[in-house]
């Protein structure tokens, strides 16, 4: 065989390989996109998980529970099992996993729905429970409202990269701080917060600032690191009764997941169940909503990005504090959403 030949004959056989590996990275890809779930349905009656964090060194859903103040694992399969827990847990509330500190870091609450709510914690508990991701041993517990009087209620918990967590207490008008040693401090409190019932709830962090949503009323304010005191409410042109949940998605939007308790707040306001996105082109001094995607009647909460998806937990909440209800509901979902 001449020279000619051979080099023909190796030019084809090369792009047979590249065209074989392109299909191949092709079904991998769909593959890969196939294996992740639009919904992950799981059952453990009457736990009613308000948090979600998606751990992804073990493939797994942290959830957490108001009813029954725990925090669990779930699997793609359905599969419940207790992750941790701690006996002054009354309602594990908002949940965030510090992979790199690995930790989990979860709010303890009691709204009066908890198997284990007295009249001693009811409306009054706001505390933080750091848990070891690795084994779910408890690593500390700290009163964040130790000394402070009125109502509290620990609801969510954004990590800095220094590890500093913030929180956000919903039934007073407090952010905490809560440094890499655990030395906690009222890090805002102010009267523009106050409202009836819930108050700030969900909260992300972007460079030195953070983005905080108010539940009652459905604004949502930008809170500098530095200086609190400077914070400035978001100029969005409407409100978001029952502002709940907040991450960023990978595109750089931000989602917020809305459940309107039909407690009413400020007009113009979006009618929720929705999760909503919204863009910012001044540094989140204003907003814009870029697109939504309705829920329904299932009590969404927050949400958390797995493998570039958005999913949100249906926490059914509306069915716990409902004084009616005669029958605790059963099953939960985990489901992605494109708003």
């Amino acid at each position: 065989m001449n020279s000619i030949n051979k080099n023909v004959i190796l030019f084809f056989m090369t792009a047979v390989v590249v065209l074989l590996g392109a299909c191949t990275d092709d079904n991998s890809s769909a593959k890969s996109e196939a294996q992740t779930p639009d919904v992950v349905s799981f059952k453990n009656a009457a736990l009613y998980p308000e948090g979600v964090d998606w751990d992804a060194g073990n493939n797994r859903f942290l959830v957490t529970s108001i009813r029954k103040g725990v925090v669990g694992a779930v699997t793609d399969d359905g599969t419940y099992t207790v992750f941790a827990q701690d006996p002054r847990m009354v309602s594990a509330v908002g949940i965030r996993i510090d992979a790199t500190r690995d930790r989990v870091l979860v709010c303890n609450a009691d709204p009066g729905a908890s198997k284990f709510s007295s009249p001693e914690t009811t409306g009054k508990l706001a505390a933080l429970a750091v848990f070891q991701l690795s084994t779910g041993k408890l690593i500390k517990y700290i009163n964040l409202a130790e000394g402070l009087d009125g109502s509290h209620f620990c609801n969510d918990i954004i990590i800095a990269k220094d590890g500093t967590a913030y929180v956000s207490d919903s039934f007073s008008t407090i952010l905490y701080k809560v440094d890499p040693d655990y030395k906690s401090s009222v890090f805002l409190n102010n009267k523009k917060f106050s409202g009836v019932g819930f108050n700030l709830n969900g909260m992300v962090l972007k460079d030195n600032y953070m983005l905080v949503d108010k539940f009652n009323d459905g604004t949502l304010f930008k809170v500098p690191l530095d200086n609190p005191e400077a914070f400035t409410q978001v100029n969005i042109g409407q409100n978001f009764n029952g502002a709940d949940g907040l991450l960023w998605a990978p595109d750089g939007t931000l989602v917020m997941i809305a459940n309107d308790s039909g407690h009413g707040g400020s007009e113009p306001a979006i009618k929720t169940d929705k999760v909503v996105k919204l863009t910012s082109t001044d540094n989140w001094e204003s907003a814009k909503v870029v697109g939504t995607a309705d829920t329904g009647d299932v009590f969404a909460t927050t949400g958390v990005v797995r493998d570039g998806e958005i999913y949100v937990i249906h926490a059914m909440l509306h069915v716990l504090f409902n004084p009616k209800t005669e029958k605790h509901t059963e099953q939960f979902d985990i489901r992605k959403y494109r708003p």
